[in-house]
């Protein structure tokens, strides 16, 4: 398979090959199968930019001056003939937001990377007795990737270190193996059922990274013989880290009469994370049980199909690597310790949970509901707590909290055919509470003979937004500083002796980025051949931030920023004011409750129509289907000034913040099936 795409931005592209093979072949009377398997996927992509302010062009593209002509930036680098080369044409201060021509950033500060991974996996299964079955798998995983990034002379010598250019260059190796042996009995007599395994696993994981990065001695020759590694922005790096993880598991299921069903797991684990530590072994159990009432009872006619089930389970999270233990880093041409002290107590994040729940099937199984109610608590979650001067280090690691997230999860269905007319409908809504029940209270450090406690604890941030946990709070909760001062009633304040705002530096809790639902309607209708499949989806509650929009504001070139020069200022209180002194103090000063929206948001996902060829067109060898598919056509309702679904990170936070991010795309395709 090959995927090619460009970005919507220049020189931005990404180069996907991949093939994979795999065989399965049985014997001794097909007792034994070997199933065999190898994949091959190569990627390389070029200026790969995500949100904020560094190397982005989109800062200085959305902020040119209005009044300029965008054509002016098309020649983004000129002969300068002292220094006998050609450098960046960029007549603009750098600004608040670093800026440089955006056309020069994606041309002459080039970010590449490649990777090439290897898959191979084998199984061989022995059915010993009709009933036990033995079985051997193996793994093994090899990625090895590339990056570099070159930064052409007259690039800002805030992210070149110099006026020569810089150059970095990085190589990754990863390796992961794993193998397992499993015994499976599956076993069924008049009235009880048992199906059960036992095994046992290994997975060893040996990562290393190597490569440098300076400044240029000699401008444009991006060799790292010709960096500098002992500036500001130089290094040296090469690390090496190897985990490996044992474990043993059982599961065992028991079912009676076919419409009781009782489950038990086990999984005990051990891990090379924690050396150093007095934890080595780890183990996370579960339970449930599931019952078919319409087997047990006699129920009305027009229910088909009632399951009801409950469970409970206990998992780990992996476990963080290399904070056990004291490590030592190169930087700016000399060794240093970690400013952290390794913890001596490592546990795995430990997640706690419950659910019961329904299936159910109705009106000759036209109709589908299932149902899930939840609870789950996590806890043992790593922080960084700071440590006075004479502890010896700046922070330790403790392990504690409380995030609970409780909620439920509903399908319902709907499938019928009239002859040539089918039509298959479901409808999906969500909800989760999320709440921070405890962070750190009276924690004991038996090496400073100290009891800590947390009341809040900053988590991420980005353009002026940050993410707090609090007590009572939950993991999306946004903060900003500062508000434009109000009066004993409650009108904002202007000084009388000078015109002008007056901003606090309060902080003030701006919403949390959390969704109260999240809900999706698809259909899909298929008459004689032709298909049409349609897909809503909607998120209600929540709230987003746009630190861009303030920005634009702040210098003059948004749509608001201009309605309010037109109409004389920015209406406050019961007159106007300035609005490039209004613009600048809210917009640049980021008091970012004035540029908090809601999230809520209802779109058409997805649309594809189509058309199924008759088998018989193709010797009834071949089913042949044709089809146009879109994504993110319709934008229903959005009150944000973004798309409230981007996101900057794939972690855990900074959702729900626009700095600079690229806007959502709008995708049409065509899509060919064979099906032999």
């Amino acid at each position: 398979m090959h995927v090619y795409a460009n970005g919507i931005l220049p020189n931005n592209s990404y180069d996907k090959h991949s093939v994979t093979v795999r065989n399965t072949t049985s014997f001794l009377q097909d007792r034994m199968t070997l199933d065999a398997g190898f994949s091959y996927v190569e990627t390389e992509d070029q200026n790969m930019l995500s949100a904020g302010r560094y190397f982005n062009p989109l800062t200085s593209l959305y902020t040119y001056p209005r009044g300029e002509s965008v054509e002016d930036l098309m020649m983004f680098e000129i002969y300068d003939s002292n220094k006998k080369r050609y450098v960046q044409n960029w007549a603009w201060s750098r600004g608040a937001l670093d800026m440089q021509n955006p056309l020069w950033m994606m041309h002459r500060n080039i970010q590449n990377n490649k990777r090439r991974r290897s898959m191979m996996n084998a199984s061989l299964t022995y059915k010993v007795t009709d009933w036990l079955t033995l079985a051997g798998r193996a793994k093994a995983d090899l990625s090895v990737g590339e990056s570099s990034r070159k930064l052409y002379a007259s690039t800002d010598p805030l992210f070149a270190g110099g006026d020569n250019g810089f150059f970095e260059f990085t190589k990754e190796e990863d390796t992961h193996r794993y193998g397992d042996f499993i015994a499976t009995v599956n076993k069924h007599w008049e009235q009880f059922s048992l199906f059960a395994n036992v095994g046992a696993s290994i997975s060893d994981q040996l990562s290393s990274i190597a490569g440098a990065r300076g400044p240029l001695e000699l401008p444009n020759f991006f060799s790292l013989t010709n960096t500098n590694p002992y500036g500001a922005s130089g290094q040296r790096l090469q690390e090496r880290k190897r985990e490996q993880e044992q474990a043993v598991f059982a599961s065992v299921e028991a079912g009676w009469r076919g419409m009781l069903y009782l489950t038990a797991t086990v999984r005990n684990e051990w891990h090379s994370n924690p050396a150093y530590t007095n934890n080595l072994s780890y183990c996370f159990p579960s339970v449930g049980l599931s019952g078919l009432i319409h087997e047990m009872v006699k129920l009305p006619s027009f229910i088909d199909y009632l399951k009801v089930r409950a469970s409970w389970a206990e998992v780990g999270s992996p476990i963080l690597w290399g904070i056990s233990y004291l490590t030592y880093k190169w930087k700016q041409g000399s060794w240093s310790t970690s400013a952290t002290r390794p913890i001596q107590n490592l546990r795995p994040k430990n997640t706690t949970s419950w659910e019961v729940g329904l299936n159910a099937r109705l009106f000759a199984n036209s109709l589908s509901l299932d149902f899930t109610y939840y609870k789950s608590n996590t806890k043992h979650q790593t922080f960084l707590v700071p440590l006075s001067g004479s502890a010896g280090y700046e922070n330790m690691y403790a392990q504690t909290g409380n995030v609970e997230n409780k909620g439920f999860e509903l399908s319902i269905g709907y499938d019928k055919t009239w002859r040539d007319f089918a039509w298959s409908s479901s409808l999906t809504l969500s909800h989760n509470k999320n709440k921070v029940v405890e962070l750190m209270n009276n924690y004991y450090d038996p090496q400073t003979d100290k009891y800590y406690t947390l009341k809040e604890y900053e988590v991420a941030s980005m353009g002026g937004a940050n993410f707090i946990m609090t007590e009572g709070g939950t993991m999306g909760d946004l903060y900003a500083y500062g508000d434009l001062w109000l009066d004993e009633n409650g009108y904002i304040y202007i000084n009388p002796n000078d015109p002008k705002l007056m901003v606090t530096d309060e902080r003030i809790k701006l919403g949390s980025v959390l969704p109260d639902y999240n809900a999706g309607f698809r259909n899909d209708f298929s008459y004689k051949g032709i298909n049409l499949s349609l897909l809503f989806s909607a998120r209600f509650g929540g709230i987003v931030v746009s630190p861009t929009q303030g920005f634009l504001d702040g210098l003059g070139v948004s749509k608001a920023s201009a309605d309010a020069r037109d109409a004389g200022g920015v209406p406050i209180n019961n007159g106007r004011i300035d609005a490039q002194h209004y613009y600048e103090t809210v917009g640049l000063g980021q008091l970012l409750s004035h540029y908090t929206y809601s999230a809520t948001n209802v779109r058409l996902q997805e649309t594809s129509i189509g058309y199924t060829f008759p088998k018989k067109w193709m010797g009834d060898r071949v089913k042949l289907t044709a089809s146009l598919v879109g994504r993110n056509l319709w934008m229903i309702y959005c009150k944000a000034p973004f798309d409230p679904e981007l996101t900057a990170s794939t972690g855990s936070y900074l959702q729900g913040i626009d700095y600079f991010m690229q806007p959502s795309l709008r995708s049409l395709g065509f899509n060919v099936q064979l099906k032999f």
